[in-house]
């Protein structure tokens, strides 16, 4: 039966007493099934967030620049091998030592370091067990300009800490050097046949500057 065509038919009291009778139906059904439904949306457990960021890998570390500087930080010329080492623990023991004049051997290397925007080893010299000279040289073949900016950014240290150059230039190219106290510091570029840079300080061994 089609309760939309008895309505009309029915007389008022009976028609006021069904529409009652829907109305509250109606309402005992919202009051049942709304806090049904909050309840399960507020039992549901949360969403789990994608774990992709949180595990993503960190971008790999560049190669930390070294200041231009006399010395490394915490070493000083006349210190012992084990003093060496704790002042610099990344450096390691050379398996086939160079040999330099004065009878220094170039014990330890510390690789890469980066100085004056260039890459390159540093090195350790020993006299007997004193620490007497630290040489760093860069290979700037890949330079654009064979390690130019390179040499003059310790052309500029050295005369900002030490003063004018005592040595200045030799033809297989550019040179400068510099007697300070009881240290022999010098700069060094060399185009070819492969171009080098280099940066030495030692113990002074009262020599010319073309002697180094």
């Amino acid at each position: 039966m089609n309760i939309h065509r008895l309505i009309p038919t029915l007389p008022l009291t009976a028609h006021w007493c069904l529409w009652r009778s829907c109305e509250g139906a109606m309402l005992a059904w919202t009051l049942c099934v709304a806090p049904a439904q909050a309840q399960v949306r507020a039992s549901a457990p949360p969403q789990a967030q994608p774990a992709a960021l949180a595990m993503a890998a960190p971008p790999p570390s560049p190669t930390p620049a070294a200041p231009l500087q006399p010395l490394p930080a915490g070493v000083e010329l006349g210190m012992g091998a084990d003093a060496l080492r704790e002042a610099v623990p990344g450096a390691a023991r050379v398996s086939r030592p160079q040999r330099v004049a004065g009878g220094l051997t170039g014990l330890w290397r510390l690789e890469p370091v980066v100085i004056a925007g260039v890459s390159g080893a540093q090195t350790f010299f020993f006299g007997g067990r004193e620490l007497r000279r630290v040489e760093f040289v860069a290979d700037a073949s890949d330079q654009a300009d064979g390690g130019a900016a390179a040499f003059g950014a310790m052309l500029a240290f050295g005369r900002s800490t030490y003063g004018l150059e005592t040595a200045a230039n030799d033809p297989s190219g550019s040179y400068a050097a510099w007697t300070h106290g009881g240290l022999e510091v010098y700069a060094q570029r060399v185009p070819a046949p492969r171009a080098t840079v280099r940066w030495v300080i030692k113990q002074s061994e009262g020599k010319d500057a073309s002697e180094l």
